[in-house]
Formats: structure tokens, C-alpha cells, sequence
């Protein structure tokens, strides 16, 4: 194996999304990572429903690792995670906080088979508090840590986007054991490192809730657009775009030229930034009127040419297939065990001198070792 974590070996307990992207994220930077399954397997590969062991979901959080299965009701699977255990410089799990210790491996008896284990639990609400014992989902947390609050617009019953509450505490969970990690050079020991979906979405909405806590105002979905002054239109051919103003007024100016439209600099609405932000609807409108009349490639043009911050508003498919994507070479091709290949995202880090991990598809159910029962 090649990439900065070459040599570490990481032991991964768990299911679903936040674990198991941590120990993907962990897995791309080189790290051997040996996901361990109870014998029904992560429910994850089933996604899609039916008898599909690998759904699409499964293989983009499970990419570049080994895996084994071990029922951990048995003594026979944990005798065998003991062994594993020996050999490893880090264990994920995401059970709900108490499952460990009943199974008999939880940090304490882990430590003692390897004092230099970091273990790494991932929690949907924390370790203890009034919500502790609850069952954990995205939707569950994004709604509860305030991030539907900030994208889903005002009236809109419907949770949206991705799994933030998971994909955030993988990588707080990933950080986490690399700080851990960092920090056993200096002590020779290993530590239990706590990560919870719930605090990793309040760390991530920084700004908001430090807004709050300094002024009062209580941000919307619009709140950071509007300051930022970022707008989204629409092409007379359909296609969308965002420009971004940002604060420097050469940017206003220059927008005004693109549009066509200097009389918008002698509107007192939008005289100053100020006023701009406060009357950021009323702009909002006039900008859309005005962009409706000219395909999007010309508007993406002009404003390239006149240096103004702004983007196609890509679709997963636009984007993959945007000449700046595909210039940082931003997939790679995996061969599957059916001997398929298959494009997936990859790193987009470059180590110059560790280089990266050769890609390997997600395991099939029990594929590296022997199943312990």
C-alpha cells in the first residue's frame, strides 16, 4: 500500500454511513482498513432493496478495504476480534453508547489487549445525556442540530440534500483519530476519542450559532446568501448560474457592465453593499428579469471575461462533466470483482511524496478471512 497512512491498520465496527465513511476516508489516505460484519451483513448493502449485496450506496462508503465477518454474540468472534485487535493502531465503531461493554468489548477491555489502541466511537446524540439511547438517523440529527434550519426553505416540510449529520461526523471522526494518533507519538499510549453526529453538525454550523450567540439574529436559509450576496439565475435557454458579489464593490461595478444596466448604480436600493444586502429580494427579481433574456454560455462568458465570481449551477452530471473537474482527474476507474470497471470518485488530495492508495472496490460480504461464529 502507498499513501501517508501506509502501515496503519484500522479495525472498522460499523454500519451505515458515519463509520464506515470514516473508514473510508481513513482507507483513501492509504490506511489498511478491515471492515468487520455481523453475519446478515451491513444493512447498508442492501439499500436498494432486494437480494443486491453491494448497493451503490455500500460502494461509495466502502471503497479500498478488506473485510470480515464475526459474530460478536459468540466467544468464537470475539476471541477473534481480540486477536485482530492486537495488530491494529485504530478501532471505528457507531453502536448506540453502551452496546460495546455488553458485547465485552469496550474500551476497557480493548486497552488492555492494547494499550496503544486509539478507539474511536461514533455516536448519534453523545455518550450519555437525555437523548442518548435513542436510534440515531441523518434526518433525525440534521433536524435536531439546527442544518435543515439553514437549507430548507421557510414552509418546506421536506427534509433535503445529503446525509450532512453522517458525512460531518466521519470526518470529525476521521480528524479525530488522526489528532489521536499524532498524540500517541508523544505519549506511547492510545486513547478513547468520542465523536457524536449531533456535536459534529453544531461545530460545522459555526457562524450561525456564533451569530446567535453574539447579536441574537436566529440565521435563515437566505441569511448567509444574502450577506454574501450571492444570487442564483436562470438562462433564457434554462440553464442556471450563480454570481457571487462578495464585498468588493469592483464586483458590483462590474456586473453592472456584464448586465448592461449602469442605471442600477443610481437606484438608491442598491447604492451601497448595505443596501443591497437589505433589499437583497428586490435584487434578487431584477437580476432574474434580467439574465432571462440570454442563454446561460453567453452570461457565463461575459462574466468570465470581466473577472466577476459565479459558476454554472451543475447538476452531479453537469459536474462530472465540467472541463475544471475533469482537468483535476477527480475519478478513477475500479475494477469490480465481476471484472467490471467502474468510474468512482477519488481523493482529490495530492501527496506529492506519499502518493495514493491503488483503488479497490467495496468487499464482498466475508471476502478476506474467515467467518467467526
Amino acid at each position: 500500500m502507498t499513501g501517508p497512512l501506509a502501515g496503519l491498520r484500522v479495525i472498522e465496527l460499523a454500519q451505515y454511513i458515519s463509520g464506515p465513511f470514516a473508514g473510508k476516508l481513513l482507507a483513501d489516505l492509504g490506511a489498511d482498513v478491515l471492515k468487520v460484519e455481523s453475519p446478515s451483513g451491513d444493512p447498508m448493502r442492501r439499500w436498494e432493496g432486494g437480494d443486491a449485496v453491494t448497493s451503490p450506496q455500500f460502494a461509495a462508503y466502502n471503497r479500498n478495504k478488506s473485510g470480515v465477518v464475526l459474530d460478536l454474540k459468540t466467544d468464537a468472534g470475539r476471541d477473534e476480534l481480540t486477536r485482530l485487535v492486537t495488530t491494529a493502531d485504530v478501532l471505528i465503531e457507531n453502536f448506540r453508547p453502551g452496546v460495546t461493554a455488553r458485547l465485552g468489548v469496550g474500551y476497557p477491555e480493548l486497552e488492555r489487549v492494547n494499550p496503544r489502541l486509539i478507539v474511536c466511537s461514533i455516536t448519534g446524540f453523545g455518550p450519555d445525556g437525555p437523548y442518548a439511547g435513542r436510534p440515531a438517523y441523518d434526518t433525525v440529527i440534521s433536524a435536531l442540530s439546527g442544518m435543515y434550519s439553514q437549507i430548507v426553505p421557510d414552509g418546506t416540510m421536506r427534509p433535503l440534500g445529503p446525509a450532512f449529520s453522517d458525512l460531518l461526523s466521519g470526518m470529525s471522526a476521521a480528524q479525530a483519530v488522526l489528532a489521536a494518533l499524532h498524540a500517541r507519538q508523544r505519549t506511547g499510549r492510545g486513547e478513547h476519542v468520542e465523536v457524536s453526529m449531533l456535536g459534529s453538525v453544531v461545530d460545522f454550523l459555526t457562524e450561525p450559532v456564533s451569530t446567535y450567540l453574539r447579536t441574537g439574529e436566529v440565521s435563515r436559509p437566505d441569511s448567509r446568501p444574502r450577506r454574501a450576496q450571492a444570487f442564483a439565475c436562470v438562462g433564457s435557454d434554462g440553464g442556471a448560474f450563480v454570481v457571487h458579489l462578495s464585498v468588493p464593490e469592483k464586483f458590483w461595478t462590474g456586473l453592472l457592465d456584464v448586465l448592461e444596466r449602469p442605471d442600477l448604480a443610481h437606484d438608491p436600493r442598491f447604492a451601497s453593499r448595505e443596501n443591497r444586502v437589505r433589499h437583497y429580494d428586490v435584487l434578487d427579481a431584477v437580476l432574474k428579469e434580467i439574465t432571462a433574456a440570454r442563454p446561460r454560455e453567453q452570461w457565463l462568458r461575459r462574466l468570465a471575461a470581466a473577472d466577476i465570481p459565479h459558476s454554472a449551477l451543475n447538476g452531479v452530471d453537469e459536474l462530472l462533466a465540467d472541463p475544471q473537474v475533469a482537468h483535476l482527474a477527480l475519478t478513477e476507474p475500479v475494477a469490480e470483482p465481476d471484472g467490471r470497471e467502474v468510474l468512482q470518485p477519488r481523493l482529490s488530495t495530492v501527496f506529492h511524496r506519499s502518493g495514493a492508495p491503488d483503488y479497490r472496490p467495496a468487499p464482498p460480504l466475508a471476502a478476506d478471512e474467515a467467518v467467526a461464529s
